[in-house]
């Protein structure tokens, strides 16, 4: 080969970087991955007190700003008067939207544009037409009009109860089936209609009509999904400072390298004269994803104009009802239509999704990716409506989870058929049945494990599904209730996607430090990076940690958008570790005296002999003069000991496309009391059981489901966001109004796990963050069909609707 056939640099990156089809060869014994007991990195800081969030930085002399927020659902000024404003005491800068620097400028960037990412798949949220101080509001609580900094908040917000305007109130829509109705106001000027285009909007593989016939019964039923928000502990903020032409944030979002790109192109910085800090983060949950949202990337900028105008560091505040505002993206009504012959056999499935404001997935996904159904059709509209931008949080699985969840109940309900039976028989991929999974797993090298049927087996002995398992409205109990008990299941996510870099550094004194930008949203992600990077150099847990904060170090490991940051993260560090143990064992080579490397071994933080483990020194000896810098090479220097890695796992719905189904299952097991009188539905007990493919954390796994199970339930019993339909005026952003459930509102929950090693993760692993949150809310339906035997297909599942239901109102 000559140097002209050698790849270069970038190549051979790309090279290494990609993700592999077929499990990894594993070449390391497990000491600390899988380990119980590991302390949680940030667990100290947090449970004191100590942690330091986005909204506690503080510099000397900063101001504080707020936005002005719009009264109305849909409504223009027609003149603004800051006069009284801009003369209050306190008062340092005001920034109204007629201002020049600001006047019809957007949101979002290029970032958006044709050819960067892909605005056409996401309906209006992520098009580029919203701007950061608009003069037209399109919901309620929108930021509009002007921004205020002064010396306190408290100062800021009276400012801006100051300021002076004439409204035009506009004609407003809250519900999409109304939305779409000819004579409903139309909310997008210049449009003919509320329909938003999506290419996504017709999806059909096989022949349904076929599928049908050949179904011996079809039913069709009506379902629909209300409105509900994540809440996070800490609410928005942004503190940004100039210096000297370089602009320096403090961010609390998901995606700090977009936040950077985006600020850098609206103000025309270059990207090297910004840094974008990020502290820990008080939850977000995937809601923090979106910079199209005000409160990711509007926030930034105005408090980035208002620093530039005043000369001094400016945060800016949202309060607990700014953050009220859109829903979780799955809003919507749906119709479906299902074939099925009498065994359990589905032929034919047609669904027509019709979404407020934001399709963040068709809902037909999960048909496609984990059942054996060949006929399989799906419409799925977007429409606006007078409410504000939607984004998937605990995530854009939820109308693909529900939709199944209720049609293999309702399939099972027809026939009264155990729904496990109904599962296990469509269990599949890409319309083939479980053979041509197997045969993948046979060409791969993957374990000949049969996912769905070892999760099920799991959760049918733990909730003992035998013995209480029962024909729907067949059984009372003792106290007057009914008992209701259901079943579901899906394939567990995800494991196929994300890139990011980062390096690992051996310090001279042998500990360890993965040097990337990392985003903390909660759910302990750093411990099981430590994990890993320790048992593939061969030092202790305790010898590693990670330097998360800022990106100016190059290094930007995957934002935690998604279920897939461990198996994403994990090879990225994996990598870079590797990388590092292979220069270590070199310079370590020289120590020994030895020509190849691979005669030695680490262990426990010693470098060894592998044929004479008695010889042996401390990595901290092997390393003690590898140094990136040194006062004089006159006495001792060496080259440090770093390696970095980039890695890509692939891109968002694309598994099978790039060669890797989903191989590995979840399923889920509810009961519930439902009181006949009332209606009270009472969630006492729930079983999940995952299969994670291989557990890095075991307590991150089971903090997932615990978690996940309290979310979803309280998504299926009481969250509902609530407009008043004749002011569009939100009722209830609150956390007093807005009923979240919290530990008490749920029965025990058990959360066995499994590791067959079927994931396309590090080590046969798979992704656990969203799944159960994800999955749980629809279970409620089925649950309580069980109890009442009526279907209740509207959530959340209130005590009203279950005595309507029962007849009772």
């Amino acid at each position: 080969m000559t140097m002209a056939d050698e790849p270069g640099s970038y190549q051979k990156l790309r090279t290494e970087g990609q993700y592999n089809v077929g499990p990894e060869p594993l070449d390391i014994a497990f000491r600390e991955i899988g380990k119980r007991g590991q302390r949680r990195l940030d667990g100290y800081e947090k449970a004191t007190g100590k942690a330091l969030y986005t909204r506690d930085m503080e510099l000397p002399g900063t101001l504080y700003a707020r936005v002005l927020r719009s009264p109305y659902p849909h409504a223009r000024i027609i003149s603004m008067d800051t006069q009284q404003a801009e003369t209050f005491p306190g008062v340092r800068a005001v920034l109204r939207y007629d201002d020049p620097e600001i006047s019809g400028r957007i949101l979002n960037g290029s970032y958006f544009a044709q050819g960067w990412s892909r605005p056409k798949l996401a309906g209006w949220a992520l098009k580029p037409i919203h701007l950061v101080l608009a003069d037209e509001a399109w919901y309620e609580g929108q930021p509009m009009g002007a921004a205020v900094a002064a010396e306190s908040e408290d100062i800021a917000q009276q400012a801006l109860s100051l300021i002076r305007i004439e409204w035009e109130e506009l004609p407003f829509v809250l519900d999409q089936e109304e939305a779409l109705k000819p004579d409903a106001p139309i909310l997008r000027l210049g449009a003919s209609s509320n329909e938003v285009h999506d290419p996504r909007k017709f999806f059909e593989v096989g022949d349904v009509a076929q599928g049908f016939k050949e179904a011996d019964q079809v039913i069709e039923f009506k379902a629909r999904r209300r409105p509900h928000l994540w809440a996070g502990a800490e609410m928005p903020s942004a503190l940004v400072r100039w210096l000297d032409g370089r602009l320096e944030l403090w961010v609390h979002q998901q995606q700090p390298y977009i936040a950077k790109q985006l600020i850098a192109e609206w103000h025309n910085l270059p990207m090297d004269k910004v840094t974008v800090n990020t502290l820990y983060q008080g939850c977000s949950f995937g809601g923090r994803g979106n910079p199209a949202n005000h409160s990711e990337n509007g926030i930034n900028i105005l408090a980035s104009l208002l620093s530039k105008a005043t000369g001094r560091p400016v945060k800016m505040l949202y309060d607990r009802r700014d953050t009220f505002f859109g829903e979780s993206g799955d809003m919507a009504v749906s119709d479906f239509k299902v074939g099925f012959k009498n065994d359990g056999t589905i032929t034919a499935v047609q669904m027509k999704n019709i979404f407020a404001v934001y399709l963040a997935a068709t809902g037909i996904d999960h048909f496609v990716d984990n059942t054996r159904i060949k006929n399989l059709a799906c419409e799925a509209t977007p429409v606006d409506v007078s409410i504000g931008p939607a984004w998937w949080a605990r995530c854009e699985h939820l109308t693909s989870c529900l939709a199944l969840t209720l049609i293999f109940d309702h399939v099972a309900a027809t026939l009264k058929m155990d729904p496990i039976e109904v599962a296990l028989l469509n269990d599949g991929s890409h319309g083939h049945d479980t053979s041509y999974l197997d045969e993948y797993k046979r060409e791969y090298g993957f374990p000949a494990r049969d996912s769905l049927k070892e999760c099920v087996e799991t959760g049918k002995r733990v909730i003992g599904w035998n013995e209480k398992w029962h024909l729907p409205g067949t059984r009372r109990l003792e106290n007057g209730k009914l008992h209701g008990i259901a079943f579901t299941w899906s394939h567990n996510w995800d494991d196929t996607r994300g890139a990011g870099s980062a390096a690992v550094m051996i310090e001279n004194d042998g500990s360890v430090t993965i040097i990337g930008q990392h985003v903390d949203i909660g759910p302990n992600p750093w411990t099981p990076l430590c994990q890993i990077v320790a048992d593939e150099i061969g030092v202790p847990f305790e010898s590693v940690h990670i330097k998360p904060w800022t990106g100016d170090t190059g290094f930007v490991l995957m934002s935690p958008d998604g279920s897939c940051n461990l198996v994403t993260n994990g090879n990225i560090v994996r990598k870079a570790a590797h990388k590092a143990r292979q220069m270590l064992l070199e310079l370590a080579a020289e120590k020994f005296k030895v020509e190849n490397p691979e005669e030695l071994e680490i262990q426990d933080g010693l470098v060894f002999l592998r044929a004479d483990p008695t010889q042996a020194l401390p990595v901290r000896e092997i390393v003690a003069r590898s140094v990136p810098m040194h006062v004089s090479s006159a006495f001792w220097t060496q080259p440090p000991i770093i390696g970095w890695a980039w890695h890509n796992q692939g891109i968002w719905g694309q598994a099978n496309e790039t060669g890797r189904p989903r191989l590995c299952r979840q399923v889920h097991f509810m009961e519930v009391e439902v009181d006949p009188d009332t209606g009270q539905v009472e969630v006492t007990r729930v079983v999940n059981v995952n299969d994670v493919g291989k557990a890095v954390s075991p307590e991150g796994v089971e903090g997932q489901m615990y978690g996940g199970t309290v979310m979803g339930v309280s998504r299926g019993t009481t969250e509902e966001m609530i407009w008043d339909p004749n002011t569009g005026v939100l009722l209830n952003g609150n956390l007093l109004d807005y009923k979240y459930a919290t530990i008490l509102d749920c029965g025990p929950i058990d959360t066995p796990f499994i590791e067959t090693g079927l994931g396309h993760g590090p080590y046969g692993a798979s992704g656990i963050g969203e799944a159960t949150a994800t999955i749980i809310p629809a279970l409620v339906g089925p649950a309580v069909y069980n109890a009442i035997g009526c279907w209740v297909d509207d959530f959340p599942i209130t005590p009203d609707k279950v005595l309507k239901a029962l007849g009772k109102i």
